[in-house]
């Protein structure tokens, strides 16, 4: 072998092994989320539905969830980065909070836990003392391609609502949701700004409560879009 070719070959193996280290150096890298290390809101409307697209059957509520997130997050798919700590709900006076639509006749949507009231129908439910498992947010991969990310896969862990309503014969009826429920934090295209939080259409299985042991609990489609103040920004370091 010449000499030229010998020194081509070693050339080539040091600019592979360069990229390499470059490459592992790069998929090492966390996810900061600046303003993070606080508490921040996701607010929105929420959707629940026994049958996609059919909205004589939904209920639709204006819900803020708050949450704690950490300064970053590891790359790490089962990452946990953050807990929600409180959700509020706006029950109003009128259906245009937090009502039904056709044929479903809502008593109360709320969360398992203490609760006080802020003001104008809106009250808030501490979840910071829940079971351990409850309401963790983890990570699970990101969207778009390095060094810039589209967005972030997300979901709540034993996300958890307890649902009252009442039949056409006025027996009321309790049903307690409790599922993985899962999302999108996405993120403004060519900024690092968080632009909104998607909650996919998620099944929450529903469990029957002793206050009406004829309640049939059906599983209920979850699904909703919202906006994070303050805003947050999400980045490679």
């Amino acid at each position: 072998m010449s000499k030229h070719r010998r020194h081509l070959i070693i050339s080539v193996m040091a600019l592979l092994g360069v990229l390499l280290t470059a490459s592992q150096a790069q998929a090492s890298r966390a996810i900061s989320v600046e303003g993070g290390a606080r508490s921040v809101a996701a607010s929105g409307r929420l959707t629940f539905g026994n049958t996609p697209n059919l909205e004589l059957i939904q209920i639709i509520c204006d819900v803020t969830l708050l949450r704690t997130i950490g300064a970053s997050i590891s790359k790490t798919a089962g990452t946990l980065f953050g807990k929600v700590t409180g959700v509020a709900i706006d029950r109003g006076t009128g259906t245009e909070h937090c009502g039904t639509r056709g044929l479903r006749t809502l008593t109360a949507i709320t969360v398992p836990g203490t609760h006080r009231e802020l003001g104008g129908g809106v009250l808030l439910w501490d979840v910071s003392g829940a079971r351990a498992e409850l309401w963790k947010l983890i990570y699970d991969s990101f969207q778009g391609t390095l060094p810039r990310i589209s967005g972030i896969n997300f979901h709540i862990q034993r996300f958890q609502f307890l649902l009252l309503s009442i039949d056409t014969l006025f027996v009321t009826h309790a049903c307690l949701y409790e599922s993985d429920v899962f999302g999108l934090i996405r993120i403004e295209e060519g900024t690092a700004r968080t632009a909104e939080v998607v909650l996919g259409r998620t099944t929450l299985r529903g469990t029957r409560l002793e206050l009406d042991t004829s309640a049939n609990c059906l599983n209920e489609a979850l699904s909703g879009n919202l906006t994070i103040t303050p805003n947050i920004r999400i980045r490679l370091v």
